[in-house]
């Protein structure tokens, strides 16, 4: 699940994965936190054993509290019996049921990472928006040592929302962007429903909520919203062209 052949990170491109154990950082009501994940499980019975590293102690409530996130980041209660009886049904899918068995779509832990991820590939190819993302996290992001590793992470909305557009633009080469994230940022800042808090909303309504976002449009929300939509892009468009029609598309937009 943390651990995609092809794919996003789950939280931070700096995450490491070695040996069924995947060291990550996650930031937990403005508390930066150093995570150790541990697969104890397996595919069919999967266990998860984490540690938590914070700063600050930890209250039993707030240990609950993240608990409650990463098993709803992770997926970890999500029922797959009805996908796998569907996959084994489809040529393509029977494949991929029986490489990746047992792989969740994992969620967000945390919001603006997701709005910065969204916000970076609006009208920019992939080197362009990696670029953007490492520059954002390389000046303006913060970093979690731990266990003997180092974890860069993606800047926090304060810090964004201090900055401004203009040292954006040029440490981060965010370009229009930089408006648009900065709009984010103090919005976040002012008050706005968490992650967590999205998930008890139907997708609908979060990804209403999503729309009144400066900059946020409807191929955005799709990217963020709990259990995600289906954003289709131009580089997307030309892959199910040819997975369902075996040739590319003349014109994919």
């Amino acid at each position: 699940t943390v651990n995609k052949p092809a794919g996003w990170w789950w939280s931070t491109p700096d995450e490491t994965f070695e040996k069924d154990t995947f060291w990550t950082a996650t930031r937990f009501k403005d508390t930066l936190l150093g995570l150790k994940l541990t697969s104890t499980g397996t595919p069919q019975n999967p266990r998860i054993q984490c540690t938590i590293f914070s700063q600050t102690e930890l209250t039993p409530p707030q240990q609950q509290d993240i608990t409650g996130m990463l098993k709803r980041a992770l997926r970890t209660e999500e029922d797959l019996t009805e996908f796998y009886a569907l996959a084994k049904k489809d040529s393509i899918l029977k494949t991929v049921v029986e490489d990746l068995k047992g792989m969740r779509t994992a969620a967000w832990p945390e919001l603006f990472p997701a709005l910065i991820l969204a916000v970076t590939l609006q009208m920019a190819p992939m080197t362009r928006a990696n670029q953007m993302m490492n520059l954002l996290i390389n000046n303006f992001g913060d970093q979690a040592s731990f266990d003997g590793k180092t974890i860069r992470y993606w800047p926090s909305p304060n810090k964004i929302a201090s900055s401004t557009v203009d040292d954006l633009m040029t440490k981060a080469k965010l370009g229009y962007r930089a408006k648009n994230l900065t709009a984010i940022a103090k919005t976040l800042q002012q008050g706005f429903p968490t992650m967590d808090d999205l998930w008890t909303m139907n997708a609908e309504e979060a990804k209403q909520k999503l729309l009144t976002l400066h900059g946020i449009g409807d191929y955005s929300a799709d990217i963020i919203i709990p259990g995600m939509g289906f954003p289709i892009d131009v580089w997307s468009a030309k892959i199910f062209h040819i997975l369902f029609f075996g040739e590319k598309p003349e014109n994919p937009r």
